[in-house]
């Protein structure tokens, strides 16, 4: 009996000491910057890649796209890559991403792509780069959620061949920051989750 409770102190202090790592360990997560700048990067973009399953993701990509095809006037329009968004979808879905009738106008079959088959960070990368690989892209933009982006980043850049130039543009959302994701239990359980693929990536990718 003794034996037993002693094991179980032992346990209750291991898991206590873990859980505290992961609280303040979990926000390395947000340690990072945006490399993008539309006065500088504006003209280059080929593509905007966006990673679907988040809400505002995608208006993010195309308020950046719009912006984007200003910049390149006089070359060719930049493409919207549409990741992982889900079977068999298309247009008809962007109202409900909270994309304007009026934007949706903008896009044609050349300069919007929906990639409907990956179902996972790891899995929009591997296709995209196949894409890419394909339409010569070299100058890729990447937009995701803030909690998303530094293992996307992360991932992206392992798949994509060495001479594709890879910016970042990050969706602020809600609580998760650096400072701010301990503030409600959704940001909490999201960080935690993502902190942990982020490892798993991290070192064994």
């Amino acid at each position: 009996m003794r034996f037993f409770g002693l094991a179980l102190s032992v346990f209750v202090g291991m898991v206590l000491t873990a859980l505290t790592f992961v609280w303040f360990a979990a926000g390395e997560i947000y340690d990072y910057s945006d490399s993008f700048d539309l006065s500088r990067d504006g003209k280059e973009i080929e593509v905007v890649v966006v990673l679907a399953g988040g809400k505002g993701r995608i208006p993010l990509a195309v308020e950046l796209w719009k912006k984007i095809r200003t910049s390149r006037a006089g070359r060719a329009e930049p493409v919207l890559f549409l990741s992982g968004l889900g079977r068999n979808t298309g247009l008809d879905a962007l109202p409900g991403q909270g994309v304007s009738s009026e934007d949706i106008k903008l896009f044609t079959k050349e300069n919007l792509v929906f990639e409907n088959v990956s179902e996972n960070t790891f899995e929009n990368a591997q296709l995209f780069s196949s894409f890419a690989r394909q339409k010569g892209w070299r100058q890729v933009l990447l937009v995701t959620a803030s909690y998303h982006m530094r293992r996307a980043d992360f991932i992206f850049r392992r798949a994509l061949d060495s001479e594709v130039r890879l910016r970042t543009e990050t969706l602020d959302a809600g609580h998760f920051g650096r400072n701010e994701w301990r503030k409600d239990e959704y940001s909490i359980r999201v960080t935690v989750l993502e902190y942990f693929k982020w490892l798993y990536y991290r070192y064994s990718y």
